[in-house]
């Protein structure tokens, strides 16, 4: 009898030591799984239990078929496409937010996130940023872009972030030139006593008056009905805004001045760039970074097919020779005197761009 009793203690030990090895084991499986995990989750940047999702409302005052339209649709493609839709770009083009002007206020207190101004509004917000409106500020293209996304750029970044906005790239918008509806203009004499509509910015003003044409400020959504009534008699802008805007179809005359450069800072609201963990900030940053080369490329292949559109219309064209262009320069000399009596870093500005 004692010998069966100690062999059923035995079995009866040897079944417990059994299943507190198979749970042993169980523990080590599910650690080994959940460490795994962690192991993943550390190597690609992701915790889908913790993601919070953003929401990005890029606005702008020009239609979406241009260069700068195109931008913001691809910038909003890939910012999606690279966050997995941690990230979603909501925009809202043709001035739906309001103007250029109404645009930045909103982005300083974070209600609204991103823009691309045309220079003109901004030095509203930094005044260096009249640099942009000195005339033939750029040889060509390439000057322009190794400046605007270099040293200058970088200039002029510090000192938006004071005002709440964070630049990330700078987009093209091209060489601006005269319409009106009165006559051609060939001489800076042409342009004596029409009403020329300008930006906000005191140079460009300082601009039409110096060639007598009045310096009329009136907000780029307003502008289509403004030549139309005759408000005012003509205005400067790139053939991306002349053909997307429909301004040749109220305009008799255009002339191919170059006469100044319109680019696009890209800019993002400081709050809310803040607002985003370190890893979506790169991204933001990288995606910036890579659309900007391909507006540029874009902007350039589209001005071929806005000049074919000018050319299949009823407008007078005529193109400055480079001797006409002197006498411009030599009739605009005054807007440079103004800007460097204003600015003390004005030499500093300027040997940024001549050093590209």
């Amino acid at each position: 009898m004692k010998g069966l009793w100690m062999s059923v203690m035995v079995l009866i030990l040897l079944t417990l030591a059994a299943c507190g090895s198979s749970e042993s084991g169980g523990d080590t499986d599910e650690s080994n799984i959940e460490s795994d995990n962690n192991e993943q989750n550390e190597e690609t940047g992701t915790n889908n239990e913790d993601e919070e999702a953003y929401v990005l409302k890029f606005a702008h005052v020009v239609s979406p078929s241009t260069a700068k339209g195109k931008g913001a649709e691809k910038f909003g493609e890939l910012l999606e496409e690279r966050t997995d839709g941690q990230v979603t770009v909501e925009i809202y083009p043709d001035s739906q937010l309001g103007s250029d002007r109404e645009i930045l206020e909103q982005m300083q207190s974070g209600t609204v996130h991103m823009n691309a101004p045309f220079t003109g509004v901004l030095p509203t917000f930094v005044e260096e940023f009249e640099v942009f409106d000195l005339p033939y500020l750029f040889e060509d293209r390439e000057q322009a872009f190794e400046a605007v996304n270099g040293d200058l750029g970088d200039y002029l970044s510090e000192k938006l972030e004071e005002q709440n906005l964070k630049l990330i790239g700078f987009w093209d918008g091209g060489f601006k030139h005269f319409t009106n509806s009165k006559r051609p203009i060939e001489t800076p004499e042409d342009l004596d006593g029409l009403k020329m509509r300008a930006s906000q910015s005191p140079l460009l003003i300082s601009q039409f008056k110096a060639l007598n044409a009045g310096g009329v400020s009136i907000d780029f959504s307003e502008l289509y009905t403004s030549l139309q009534t005759g408000t005012v008699d003509g205005q400067e802008n790139p053939l991306s805004n002349v053909i997307s805007q429909k301004f040749h179809e109220v305009q008799d005359y255009v002339t191919l001045s170059s006469h100044g450069y319109m680019g696009y800072p890209l800019i993002i609201s400081q709050p809310f760039y803040d607002s985003l963990p370190g890893d979506l900030q790169e991204v933001v940053e990288e995606v910036a970074m890579e659309v900007t080369e391909w507006q540029w490329d874009v902007s350039e292949s589209d001005e071929e097919e806005y000049m074919q559109i000018l050319e299949e219309s009823n407008v007078d064209i005529n193109e400055l020779t480079d001797e006409q262009k002197e006498a411009f320069k030599d009739a605009l000399s005054g807007v440079y005197e103004e800007f460097h009596d204003k600015f003390e870093d004005s030499d500093k500005m300027i040997e940024l761009i001549e050093q590209n």
